[in-house]
């Protein structure tokens, strides 16, 4: 008499534990994988904000090197005698220098701006701005524009040829705001625009230019300043201490915070300069022929 061979198989209990094994080891390839991910976009965007970050410090280089020597641009080098005032030194300082503030968070932030150098002026629309333009059409009216015959666009970080300072213009004498918010070029040749709008969507959240220093024997002039350069996306947040990627973004339109998917494309990153004017100067009895 034969004996019949038992066929061996998984019990339904073992095939149970085998299926939860499976299933915790492919939901840790996906957090792994997620977590890769995450981590990749970062380092994009982070690459994107330092090459850009590079890139305006090298334009603000070359264009304040050669940029004019200009005799009002600190009163105490002026005129060592006089008694200057804040007011004084206020009032030269708009002179190359002004910008705009708005609503954020219930906090007084930077909308946008202007920087005059004598040979090319630099105007930008900062992060909060933008956001709150693409919102609201309406909004646009209110940022800085440049404006090529009938047509008007506004820009991240711009800069013109403006050797007589238009875009720093003041609407009279006593006055410490611009004339316009609108600078206009002839040719759109002209306007150079030194951050991109690509898939990292960068923009200006701070740029800040300190009143100038002046040598008053060679009239060179020593620019300092600095900038917040950082990603539209992931709920950036420049007022808080540590990480300002918050996750999440205020609607300017409504105030209310609404939770920000794109997290993980956040960066930030701040850049600080200084940086000498040696061009000619307007006036070779004060400082010399150069």
């Amino acid at each position: 008499m034969t004996k019949k061979k038992q066929k061996k198989a998984f019990t339904i209990i073992e095939f149970m534990i085998a299926m939860t094994f499976l299933a915790v080891l492919l939901m840790g390839i996906a957090t792994v994988t997620m977590r890769i991910l995450e981590i990749y976009r970062k380092g994009l965007s982070m690459r994107a904000i330092n090459a850009t970050g590079r890139d305006i410090l090298n334009d603000l280089s070359r264009t304040i090197a050669s940029s004019p020597i200009v005799e009002n641009i600190n009163p105490t080098a002026a005129d060592s005698t006089k008694n200057i005032t804040g007011d004084d030194i206020l009032k030269v300082y708009r002179n190359y220098y002004n910008e705009s503030t708005m609503l954020y968070n219930e906090k007084n932030v930077q909308a946008g701006g202007v920087f005059c150098t004598g040979s090319y002026s630099y105007i930008w629309n900062t992060a909060p701005a933008i956001k709150m333009a693409r919102e609201d059409s309406s909004y646009i009216s209110s940022l800085f524009r440049i404006k090529v015959g009938d047509e008007e666009n506004y820009y991240k970080f711009a800069r013109i040829p403006d050797t007589s300072r238009k875009a720093c213009e003041r609407s009279d004498e006593d006055s410490m705001n611009l004339k316009s918010k609108v600078t206009e070029v002839s040719d759109k040749r002209d306007i150079v625009s030194l951050i991109s709008d690509d898939d990292a969507d960068l923009a200006l959240y701070d740029f800040v230019i300190l009143p100038a220093t002046q040598n008053n024997k060679t009239g060179q002039i020593f620019y300092s300043g600095m900038f917040i350069l950082a990603t539209i996306r992931g709920g950036v947040n420049v007022l808080t201490n540590g990480d300002f990627c918050t996750g999440s973004e205020i609607m300017y339109s409504n105030n209310v915070e609404s939770t920000n998917q794109e997290f993980n494309y956040c960066a930030v990153n701040k850049f600080n300069f200084a940086m000498r004017a040696t061009g000619e100067s307007h006036n070779a009895d004060q400082y010399g022929e150069r």
